[in-house]
């Protein structure tokens, strides 16, 4: 992004994100417990996952390889050695009193996302990404982390895998952590190793900082000197779970934190709660420091050693790849682009169609009819899986001119959603077959006759009383003729 114009005595936001990524395996990271979810309590465990003595931990293969191909999708540094190591605390839903995570060997470093914030493509870089486990979960009852009678400790997710993506203090706004996020969440669908449906699969610790503008090395806000960063003091947000819960919290707390310094007052460097339901941040601690932690090496785990991984593992073509070739070969605009690429599975289904059709036709079809009517209806384009053949079935019928384009959006569409019907069952059953050639002139010749006066409002240069006889002659076919159709005979008959 171009380095934006400060002023004397401007602040400036740096924020900097944890993001925590449940990867899909079928059982924990060092056990061999399932990570399906349950309503019951404690269910999915074991003395590995509950860190009974005695208990050693057994390194999930799936989980690496996730982690391996997020590498290879972010380009980042894989080292010929990687290793665990004990992250030490205390706090109720971790049963070990540490945590499993990796340390100065993580298996990713130094990589990079770029994301489109605002038109401008922006290059976020991302420092490193590990392989973890999960601690269990806490459930507060009678109210919010604060205000709570007592709490119950659940620990179906403790072991569950993890990778902890943590960037650079790149962001310069809340809007761009939200751009980031959205960019992240398709990569990592894309690669097959995350379900953004899970329960808690996305949670995000985001680092805010701000900064006055006379303290920051070079000529703009994207060169943050070291020493400015280091003297600011920070604060962490935790227990935020989505791309706008990431950007209204961030809001909150960039707007506190203003206001502070602007009314002299001074930013405690602490870790504070996000809670959604009331749209603001608590402070939950003091914020620890690196060496709180006491770091060291998991010994229960050899080294990894797992580097040749990334030229072995192959990954499918990224959503930003995918957008720039679809814009090329079937000169999409970038809006249209961007919807067909926002899952793999509407991507591939795209590229079926537009196989087989006009790859405006199609773009039109998925993007803007089935899209936004399974957007009406809170679904997903997975909820067609084992349909999607009806679906091509009728982009066909518009496309071979057999219904309307009108009648197969509004009444066929809607009603193979609804009721589970195939087109050519509705069509069948609500007589929509497209009225002949024959009919549609006879119903244009008696709205004609029938309504002199739009005749003549039309004759006299009222070119909208055109729409207004469409709309008899539609009436009059049910709604089967095309409505271009319509409109040309009208002009035509009335104009000879």
């Amino acid at each position: 992004m171009t380095a934006q114009t400060v002023q004397q005595g401007d602040l400036v936001t740096v924020i900097g994100l944890e993001v925590h990524v449940q990867l899909e395996t079928d059982t924990k990271i060092f056990c061999g417990c399932s990570t399906d979810q349950t309503d019951e309590p404690n269910e999915n465990v074991c003395p590995v996952c509950l860190g009974l003595p005695g208990a050693l931990p057994v390194l999930n293969e799936g989980a690496v390889e996730a982690a391996v191909k997020v590498g290879k999708a972010i380009d980042a540094d894989i080292p010929e050695e990687t290793r665990f190591h004990r992250k030490n605390y205390y706090y109720p839903d971790l049963p070990k009193n540490f945590q499993i995570t990796q340390y100065d060997e993580p298996i990713c470093a130094d990589g990079e996302l770029e994301v489109a914030v605002e038109g401008d493509r922006r290059t976020i870089a991302i420092e490193r990404a590990h392989l973890e486990e999960d601690p269990g979960s806490l459930q507060h009852v009678g109210g919010g982390i604060d205000t709570a009678d007592y709490t119950l400790v659940d620990y179906n997710r403790a072991g569950t895998p993890l990778m902890e993506v943590v960037t650079a203090p790149d962001f310069r706004s809340p809007s761009e952590v939200r751009a980031f996020l959205a960019e992240l969440e398709e990569v990592l669908e894309y690669l097959g190793v995350f379900d953004a449906e899970r329960d808690g699969s996305l949670r995000i610790d985001a680092n805010l900082s701000i900064i006055p503008a006379d303290e920051i090395a070079g000529d703009g806000i994207d060169e943050i000197g070291a020493d400015a960063l280091e003297a600011a003091n920070r604060t962490e947000v935790k227990n935020i779970s989505s791309h706008k819960g990431a950007e209204k919290a961030l809001a909150y707390e960039e707007t506190r934190q203003k206001n502070a310094i602007q009314r002299g007052r001074a930013v405690e460097q602490e870790t504070r709660h996000w809670d959604e339901s009331r749209g603001i941040t608590v402070s939950m601690r003091s914020k620890e420091e690196e060496k709180d932690y006491r770091y060291f090496e998991e010994a229960d785990l050899p080294p990894l050693r797992v580097s040749h991984w990334k030229d072995e593992l192959s990954i499918p073509e990224l959503p930003s790849a995918r957008r720039e070739r679809f814009q090329d070969e079937f000169s999409l605009s970038e809006e249209a682009a961007s919807k067909l690429t926002s899952t793999k599975q509407v991507a591939d289904f795209y590229e079926d169609v537009a196989s087989e059709f006009d790859p405006d036709l199609a773009a039109t079809w998925v993007a803007d009819n089935l899209l936004g009517e399974l957007n009406y209806r809170d679904m997903e384009i997975t909820d067609l899986e084992g349909r999607f053949d009806e679906v091509t079935r009728l982009v066909e019928l518009v496309a071979t001119d057999e219904i309307t384009a009108k009648n197969a959006r509004e009444t066929v569409l809607r009603s193979m959603l609804d009721d589970g019907r195939t087109p050519d069952e509705v069509v069948a059953e609500e007589g929509l077959g497209k009225t002949g050639e024959d009919e549609v002139q006879q119903a244009v010749v008696e709205a004609i006759d029938e309504n002199p006066g739009a005749v003549e409002d039309y004759e006299s240069g009222d070119d909208g009383a055109i729409n207004f006889l469409v709309g008899q002659v539609m009436q009059k076919t049910g709604g089967s003729a095309d409505p271009g159709d319509v409109n040309q005979l009208l002009r035509t008959e009335l104009e000879s």
